[in-house]
């Protein structure tokens, strides 16, 4: 009976995952429209004007956007939905993941495994907490890969801002130095740079495009160098001299920053494993041997401590984590 019921779970989980991709699809498509729609009426509106409908049509068009207006309004769990989603999304191209689908796939495959294997040996409890532990696994995963493209992004900045003086130095303007130096850049600071030209073709100012990309990538050095190229393009100046010094200023910061990572390196060592340390050996212990762990699993009194120890080690992995983390 226990089988059955932690195989309908486990399908549930792989449905659910099904789910948020089928979500995710829908958004893209229904932006995809929007952005369609947006640019066919100010082609319209950019050409010239055009003699009024029918009556019948208009009274069409009227009875289409009362329709749109009657369903416009979403309840705020939709909206929180899509928030959700939304933010997955920019995770997911934060951490350069080429295909979330297939990510979001294998992580629910192995999360229906887990929940399994701890439904068949231990119960629904732990079942539920290997669900909610193979979660904030996942998204650690995915937090750290995109700390560490834009640690790769920030490096890069230096000689991408000395290109740019190299360029405006031998006579070349600022746009067009930018875009010199764009071209000539490494992934993954190259995408970062050609979501910007873009912008740039469509008439955004530089500081506007680069401020977009900053959000987008949580680089917050790109606001810094848009608003200098702004004040260049705009007012005029030695911006080669500015952008030099901003270069030299990112690589003295780069270098405190791997002098702070060698000093803490012992530290920050010792945090992970005395905070991974204890989860790794209680899972060991009750997948091995559950029944050493069922004495103290069927007590009143030792499931009420088994909770405790769980609270007090997740508090202990967070104080550890911001130990480890003496960057931020």
């Amino acid at each position: 009976m226990s089988s059955g019921i932690a195989l309908v779970c486990m399908i549930a989980v792989l449905c659910a995952a099904s789910g948020m991709l089928l979500w995710m699809r829908g958004l893209q498509k229904r932006d995809a429209r929007l952005a369609q729609h947006f640019f066919t009426r100010q082609m319209q509106t950019a050409g010239t004007q055009t003699p009024l409908p029918p009556l019948s049509a208009r009274v069409a068009q009227a009875q289409h956007r009362q329709a749109g207006e009657a369903v416009a309004p979403r309840s705020d769990v939709h909206r929180a939905i899509e928030r959700v989603m939304g933010e997955l999304g920019a995770l997911f191209h934060r951490a350069s993941v080429r295909k979330p689908r297939a990510a979001l796939t294998m992580w629910a495959a192995f999360t229906g495994v887990a929940a399994l294997v701890c439904w068949t040996r231990i119960g629904m409890v732990m079942a539920l907490v290997a669900i909610a532990m193979s979660a904030v696994g996942f998204y650690a995963i995915l937090t750290w890969r995109a700390q560490k493209r834009n640690q790769r992004i920030v490096r890069q900045l230096p000689s991408f801002l000395e290109g740019i003086v190299r360029l405006v130095t031998i006579g070349n303007s600022v746009p067009a130095a930018f875009q010199g130096a764009a071209a000539s850049a490494d992934d993954p600071l190259r995408e970062c740079l050609e979501q910007v030209m873009p912008r740039l073709k469509g008439g955004a100012d530089i500081d506007q495009a680069l401020t977009a990309v900053a959000r987008m990538y949580r680089v917050e050095q790109f606001e810094l160098i848009g608003s200098v190229l702004r004040i260049s393009v705009k007012f005029g100046g030695r911006s080669d001299v500015m952008l030099e010094r901003m270069a030299a200023f990112m690589r003295d910061l780069e270098q405190a920053d791997r002098e702070l990572v060698a000093l803490s390196t012992e530290t920050r060592l010792s945090s992970w494993v005395l905070g991974s340390l204890p989860v790794g050996l209680g899972a060991a212990i009750i997948l091995l041997n559950p029944a050493y762990f069922d004495a103290m699993w069927t007590d009143v009194l030792g499931k009420k401590l088994v909770y405790g120890a769980f609270a007090l080690q997740t508090l202990g992995a967070f104080l550890l984590y911001r130990l480890a983390r003496l960057r931020d």
